[in-house]
C-alpha cells in the first residue's frame, strides 16, 4: 500500500504541475454549484437545420448568433450527435496506463458512455508519454495523422498558421456554425481577453480545442505546515512578506527541519507564479527563450534584469543560511521529494490543493500534520504587483481536427459537445456512481474509494474517468475535484493565493502573434540561448557562480544574440499595438 500511495503522489504532482501552468486574464469568480445541469434549448434559426430525416444532430441553424457568426448563448445537442455508426480516431496520452482494463481504452466506463449517448463510435489510440512529442512528428511525417490529435499545439515547432496552411490541421475557424459551444466560452466575458485571443489566434483562425475550466483562478502554488505554524505562534494569514517568509523558515529550520524550502531547478513555475512581487517572470525555461513582459512599452525577457539579480541575491542569502534544500537543482516537480514531504523534512512546499489530503494521510510520522496556503511573499504589504499574477481558464489538454478525417462536421460536433451544458457535465464528472452519486438530498458527492483502483487518489481519478484536461479539451466543472469530504476547504485554497493587489500593467498581451518568419528566426537563435541561461543564471543562487559575475552574464546573453529575439518580440509587440489603434 506505501508503495502504490508514493506512486500516486507522484502521479498527482505531474497533475499539480499542467493544472497550475498557463497566464490568463480573467479574475477568479466564485466556483458554480455542479449539483444541478440546466440544459439550454435551441433559442432560434441562423442557418438553414438539419433536414428531418438527417442522420445528425448538428447544431447549424439551430441556436441565436450575432452577427461576427459567434453564438450568443450555450447550447446543449440533442441526442444522439449522429445514428451512422461512424468511427473517429482520437489519438491522446493517458498518464495512468496501468489502470485501462485489458480490452482497451474502449472498454472504460466514459467511454462507453459517451458512445451510447453520442451515437459517435470512438477509436482511442493511446500514445506513449515517454515519447509522445516523437511519435506525433513520426505520424505527420507518414501523413497518418488520426482524424482528432491531442496534444498537437504543443509537439509542433510551427506556428498554427503554418500548420492550417501546409495541411495538417482544419481551420476551425471554417466550421463555427457546428461548435457554438467552444465560440461561446471563447467569446462571451469582452474582458476574457486571454481565452479569446488564445481561442482566435487570429481574426479568421481558430486552429484548437483548448480544455478550459469554469472558473479562473491560481492552481497552485505554496503551501506550509500548518501544525508547525500554530506550534511557532504564526498565522498563514500573517505571513505576507519575503520578511514574513524568511521568519518562517528559519523557525522551521530550528524547530523542524534542517532545510525546509524544497526550491525547484527553475527556480519558480511557469504560469502560476509565486516569486513575482520582483515584477519579473523568475522561471528559467528549458524549452524556450522567455517569458516575456512588457515595461512601459518595451519588451523584457526575464532571468538578465536587475529585478532579477535582486530575486537571485536574496534567495543566495537563505542558500547561505541553509534554508534551501542543497538538492534542490534536482527538482524539476515535487516527485522527487515526496519521501522528504511525508517524512517532514520540509515545510515549504509548491504544490496544489489536489495534493494536500494525500500528503496530509501519507506523513506516517505526525497525525497531526495538516498543509496551509501561504500567500505569495510580497516586497511590502501593500505592495501592487505588475506581472505573473494572472489567472487562467486554460489547462494542458488541446486537440486539432485532422483535413484527411472523412466527417470533419461530425469531429467538431463530437468535440464542441463537450463544452455544452450536459455534455460537459457528463465528460467531466464521469458516469454515475463511479466517481460520484447523490444523496438523500439531492447532493453530488464522492463515491467510497473502492468504486475505482485501490491506490489511485480521488483527484487524479477525476482525471482518469473524467475529463483528462492535462491532455484532452473540454469544460472542466471545476467542482468536480472538490466533492471529497473537506473540499470545501481545498477549493478555498485557490481564492487565498489570489489574495493580493495585481493589476497586470507588465502582461504580455495574449493577442501577441509571432509570424511564422519571426518563428524561424528565434528557433534559429534560441537553442544556445537556453543552454546558456539553464547553465548560469541558477548558478548564482548555490554560489557556483558569485554574484559579482553578473554583468559578464548578462554580456554573454548578448554575445549569443539575446538583443536580437528581444528586438523581434519588440516588433511583433508593436505590430499588435499598432493593430488596435487602426
Amino acid at each position: 500500500m506505501k508503495k502504490k500511495l508514493t506512486l500516486v503522489l507522484a502521479i498527482l504532482l505531474v497533475f499539480a504541475m499542467f493544472a497550475g501552468c498557463g497566464g490568463g486574464g480573467t479574475q477568479p469568480t466564485k466556483a458554480p454549484d455542479d449539483d444541478t445541469v440546466v440544459p439550454t434549448e435551441p433559442s432560434g434559426e441562423t442557418a438553414p437545420p438539419e433536414e428531418d430525416d438527417s442522420p445528425y444532430n448538428f447544431a447549424v441553424g439551430k441556436f441565436e448568433k450575432n452577427e461576427k457568426g459567434w453564438a450568443t448563448e450555450p447550447y446543449d445537442y440533442e441526442l444522439p450527435l449522429c445514428t451512422t455508426n461512424e468511427v473517429l480516431e482520437f489519438w491522446t496520452v493517458v498518464w495512468t496506463p496501468m489502470y485501462i482494463p485489458e480490452e482497451g481504452y474502449q472498454a472504460m466506463p466514459q467511454a462507453i458512455e459517451h458512445r451510447e449517448l453520442t451515437g459517435v463510435n470512438v477509436e482511442y489510440v493511446i500514445a506513449p508519454t515517454e515519447t509522445v512529442r516523437e511519435t506525433y512528428s513520426i505520424l505527420q511525417a507518414s501523413d497518418d495523422l488520426c482524424d482528432i490529435m491531442c496534444g498537437a499545439t504543443a509537439y509542433t515547432s510551427e506556428t498554427p498558421e503554418k500548420n492550417i496552411e501546409d495541411g495538417w490541421w482544419v481551420n476551425l475557424y471554417d466550421y463555427m456554425d457546428y461548435m457554438p459551444n467552444y465560440i461561446y466560452q471563447a467569446t462571451f466575458d469582452p474582458d476574457d481577453d486571454t481565452t479569446f485571443y488564445t481561442v482566435f489566434y487570429r481574426e479568421n483562425i481558430i486552429p484548437a480545442f483548448y480544455a478550459l475550466s469554469d472558473v479562473a483562478f491560481i492552481g497552485s502554488n505554496y503551501m506550509a505546515r500548518g501544525d508547525w505554524l500554530r506550534e511557532l505562534g504564526l498565522s498563514n494569514e500573517t505571513i505576507i512578506t519575503w520578511d514574513d517568509v524568511h521568519n518562517m523558515l528559519t523557525l522551521m529550520k530550528q524547530n523542524y527541519c534542517e532545510h525546509p524550502l524544497p526550491l525547484f531547478s527553475t527556480i519558480d513555475m511557469a504560469g502560476n507564479y509565486a516569486f513575482n512581487s520582483y515584477d519579473t517572470l523568475p522561471y528559467i525555461n528549458p524549452f524556450g527563450v522567455g517569458p516575456q513582459y512588457v515595461v512601459d512599452g518595451q519588451v523584457r525577457l526575464a532571468n538578465m534584469n536587475e529585478n532579477d539579480k535582486a530575486l537571485m541575491t536574496r534567495l543566495n542569502q537563505w542558500y547561505n543560511e541553509g534554508l534551501i534544500d542543497p538538492g534542490w537543482a534536482g527538482y524539476d516537480n515535487n516527485t522527487l521529494f515526496t519521501d522528504k514531504i511525508v517524512t517532514s523534512q520540509v515545510g515549504y512546499v509548491y504544490m496544489s490543493p489536489g495534493e494536500v489530503a494525500g500528503y496530509e494521510q501519507a506523513t506516517t510520522d505526525d497525525p497531526d500534520c495538516e498543509w496551509v496556503p501561504i500567500h505569495k511573499p510580497l516586497l511590502e504589504p501593500n505592495q501592487t504587483v505588475h506581472c505573473g499574477g494572472d489567472t487562467t481558464k486554460f489547462f494542458y489538454g488541446s486537440a486539432i481536427v485532422s483535413p484527411t478525417c472523412e466527417n470533419i462536421e461530425l469531429a467538431i460536433t463530437w468535440l464542441d459537445w463537450r463544452y455544452s451544458p450536459s455534455g460537459s457535465f457528463i465528460v467531466s464528472y464521469g458516469p454515475e456512481g463511479v466517481l460520484w452519486e447523490r444523496d438523500e438530498a439531492g447532493k453530488i458527492v464522492a463515491t467510497e474509494p473502492g468504486a475505482y483502483p485501490e491506490g489511485l487518489a480521488f483527484a487524479w481519478a477525476c482525471m482518469f474517468y473524467g475529463l483528462n484536461s492535462l491532455a484532452e479539451p473540454g469544460l472542466e466543472h471545476t467542482a468536480r475535484k472538490y466533492i471529497i469530504p473537506g473540499g470545501d476547504r481545498l477549493l478555498a485554497i485557490h481564492y487565498f493565493w489570489d489574495d493580493y493587489n495585481y493589476d497586470g500593467a507588465y502582461k504580455w498581451p495574449a493577442g501577441v502573434k509571432l509570424t511564422q518568419e519571426q518563428t524561424d528566426e528565434i528557433n534559429s537563435l534560441q537553442s544556445d540561448v537556453v543552454t546558456y541561461i539553464s547553465e548560469n543564471y541558477s548558478s548564482f543562487l548555490d554560489n557556483s557562480k558569485p554574484l559579482s559575475e553578473w554583468d559578464s552574464y548578462v554580456e554573454g546573453l548578448k554575445k549569443l544574440n539575446i538583443d536580437r529575439i528581444i528586438e523581434i518580440f519588440q516588433e511583433a509587440y508593436d505590430t499588435y499595438i499598432d493593430s488596435l489603434k487602426g
